[in-house]
């Protein structure tokens, strides 16, 4: 059985991602790199409004964000450039990460951030030169 740490970690990687802030500096306009910490609140709050957390689910989504939060940052330290590697573990991961959101959402709520998550990703394709 694969961990939560996995789990949580690939249903954030489309949010962080999202998430950057521009420095400007680069060709593309590459961001920072926010901690596991700040991106598991960001990602809790967006689920907080977008999905409409009651204060009961609120903590254990923020837990799961958290553990995938961490997960990613380790699979982005240990990919070592390879972009297909990394892919497919954020793949993975965030396929555990919505095992474990499953165990705290209701069908709807869930099925809502699968929508979502879905439209933030085509928008990263569609923004891609």
């Amino acid at each position: 059985m694969v961990s939560l740490k996995w789990i949580f970690g690939a249903v954030l990687l489309p949010v962080c991602l999202s998430a950057q802030t521009p420095r400007g500096d680069g060709p593309r306009g590459e961001g920072r790199r926010f901690t596991a910490e700040e991106m598991a609140k960001r990602t809790t709050e967006w689920m907080t409004e977008e999905l409409k957390l009651t204060a009961e689910q609120t903590a254990p989504v923020d837990s799961v964000n958290l553990l995938f939060a961490q997960a990613q940052q380790v699979l982005f330290q240990s990919a070592e450039g390879d972009r297909e590697k990394l892919r497919e573990s954020v793949t993975a991961l965030n396929r555990e990460k919505e095992k474990a959101l499953s165990a705290v959402l209701t069908e709807e709520q869930l099925a809502l951030y699968r929508k979502k998550i879905g439209e933030q990703a085509a928008n990263r394709r569609r923004q891609r030169p």
